[in-house]
């Protein structure tokens, strides 16, 4: 069967008209009456939470120029902007009707807005900033369905565009080889990290549902996760997305020379794990509305995963203070990544 390309522009150019169904961990924490916050450590919205988390990882006084790629409706920025006023946002979205959410959102804040895809978007606009965030819409991109691993073995004469770009990325950034005979692979956020790692941001956060999520081994008996490895269909109203690779990314990030933090959005989204809740997930929350919310919630926490990029080049002094720094890079099961020229990274 021949491969196929899942794109969501269609959809989110002409049919996108709400967010309400599609429930992102961002919107879920934003009103304050979230009952969703009364698992938290700390009662806050997500954008507080992860400002607060980048701020222990990255000099975040430092930063000045943000942009933000797929905003939502634009309440991480705001939760941003709160917490700094002086910050210069961008936000650039294809959505119409999202970027004009965004406006009404961050009304009388110091920001500028692009409509269009980040794809297309000219190299040079994202000259200047110093950090860059996507989140929750990397499975927004452009993925490649059903791919044969026959591709490894075709003469790149006889393959199209597509599979030549395939080849070149497994080659250049040697990505380990898919174990099944067909195989999906998230080609567009993997062209939008490189180029955001080519414009040399020094900064970059990157968030979504990923394919290699893991459960602490403490919480498996409450947490049930399966992870195949392989970017998975996420059916969703009006379009499909995919799960994304994160170590295919986090390999990209390092052939550019980006040091890396990677874990799952419960590092910066902490919960008490109370006999109430260990209940409700042990019930899988099927006694109330309400707790088959709050189940599908913490396992969101570990099926979503992030990375943290710091651009080697910008200053070493500061990148071995951040390294010093960075809780996650002393923790067992998390990785803190470099890569550099003159020694082997992984």
């Amino acid at each position: 069967m021949d491969y196929t390309i899942n794109s969501t522009k269609e959809y989110h150019l002409n049919q996108l008209n709400t967010l309400g169904w599609e429930l992102t961990i961002c919107n879920a924490l934003y009103p304050e009456g979230s009952s969703l916050r009364k698992c938290l450590k700390n009662n806050d919205s997500y954008g507080h939470l992860l400002y607060d988390y980048l701020n222990r990882q990255v000099p975040m006084d430092d930063i000045k120029r943000v942009i933000e790629i797929g905003g939502g409706y634009g309440y991480l920025m705001k939760d941003f902007l709160d917490r700094n006023e002086s910050l210069e946002v961008s936000m650039v979205d294809i959505s119409p009707f999202l970027l004009q959410k965004q406006k009404e959102t961050l009304v009388g804040y110091n920001v500028s807005y692009r409509e269009g895809d980040f794809l297309d978007l000219d190299p040079a606009m994202l000259a200047g900033f110093d950090l860059a965030v996507l989140n929750e819409n990397l499975g927004d991109f452009p993925t490649l369905t059903n791919l044969s691993c026959d591709i490894f073995q075709s003469a790149p004469e006889t393959i199209d565009s597509n599979l030549k770009r395939v080849q070149y990325v497994f080659e250049r950034y040697s990505f380990d080889r898919p174990k099944e005979e067909t195989f999906n692979l998230n080609i567009g956020a993997i062209d939008a990290l490189e180029k955001l790692c080519a414009s040399g941001i020094p900064y970059i956060y990157l968030g979504e549902h990923s394919c290699e999520a893991a459960v602490p081994e403490a919480l498996r008996p409450l947490v049930n996760i399966e992870s195949t490895g392989d970017p998975e269909r996420i059916s969703l109203m009006g379009h499909d997305e995919y799960s994304i690779k994160f170590s295919y990314l986090q390999q990209i990030a390092h052939v550019f020379n980006y040091a890396s933090i990677r874990g799952s959005f419960a590092d910066y989204i902490p919960f008490d794990v109370t006999e109430e809740l260990r209940f409700i997930m042990a019930s899988q929350g099927r006694y109330k509305d309400e707790d088959e919310v709050i189940c599908q919630f913490i396992e969101d926490l570990y099926k979503y995963e992030y990375l943290i990029l710091m651009k080697y080049e910008i200053n070493n002094h500061r990148l071995l203070r951040w390294i010093a720094r960075s809780s996650l890079c002393r923790r067992p099961g998390y990785f803190l990544g470099l890569h550099n020229p003159a020694a082997p990274h992984g």
